[in-house]
């Protein structure tokens, strides 16, 4: 059977072109993907992001069909536009559907900054200003804080996926700050896995991306470590968890 190792149960918004194949190029040899689409629109508004989570339950029950290991909500702003709580009821709803742990896009990054210690990061996006806005206070509710933070301000999520890699790459070359412990590029419409290498090279700092990040995730939760050396240092850190599932531990929000 395909997917001996482990099955990714993939959920992404119905336009998204760039995660899937994403999630492809980095499976090793033994894991599987699993796609199923969340219905939506192509524009980021507020109402398509809220009715995202509705629909990410009928998208969940069909992935859960192949069993995965891993179940993982793909959609950056889809998961912290309403807050912390929401990204976990996004959790408990999909593991309740398909019996195995949800990884959502938000809930990646912060984890992915709050365990390589980053407490300023610099945020490079897509995204509207109220989406913006949404995002910095979901990470700041677990402590972090963003230095500085630069868009494309593009409201069709669609046309995220068009934005080149070498124009990713300016964009963060151009915003960040020396003030910033990382860099964190979020959306997984952005082509951002083909540029990470080279912008921490040229940087000397941390550069994660949305996909990457879920992908850390889900790979812990599996105890997979898919061996890939050329799309970031994050995905380099899971040789420690070879054959030894990390629980998903519940994040840590700072203190009101």
């Amino acid at each position: 059977m395909y997917g001996w190792r482990g099955r990714i149960g993939l959920l992404v918004p119905s336009i998204n072109t760039t995660m899937e194949t994403e999630f492809w190029r980095i499976a090793p040899p033994g894991v599987s993907v699993h796609t199923a689409r969340i219905a939506g629109g192509r524009e980021g508004t507020p109402e398509e992001l809220r009715n995202m989570e509705q629909a990410s339950k009928h998208a969940a029950s069909e992935v859960a069909m192949v069993e995965p290991d891993v179940v993982v909500y793909g959609c950056t702003s889809g998961s912290f536009f309403e807050g912390p709580e929401w990204n976990d009821r996004i959790c408990e709803q999909l593991t309740a559907i398909t019996k195995a742990p949800t990884v959502t896009t938000a809930g990646a990054m912060v984890a992915c900054l709050a365990d390589n210690g980053v407490k300023k990061v610099d945020v490079v996006t897509p995204y509207v200003e109220l989406t913006n806005e949404r995002l910095k206070q979901f990470a700041s509710a677990y402590g972090i804080t963003t230095t500085k933070l630069g868009t494309f301000d593009m409201l069709d999520m669609f046309d995220h996926a068009k934005v080149l890699p070498e124009e990713i790459y300016r964009k963060v070359k151009e915003m960040t700050t020396p003030d910033s412990q990382a860099v964190f590029v979020a959306c997984t419409q952005l082509r951002a896995l083909e540029v990470l290498e080279m912008l921490e090279r040229d940087l000397g700092k941390p550069v994660y991306s949305a996909v990457q990040a879920s992908a850390w995730q889900a790979y812990r939760a599996m105890g997979v470590n898919p061996k890939i050396e050329d799309c970031g240092s994050l995905l380099r850190t899971l040789a420690s968890t070879e054959g030894k599932p990390v629980k998903m531990p519940p994040l840590v929000r700072r203190s009101a």
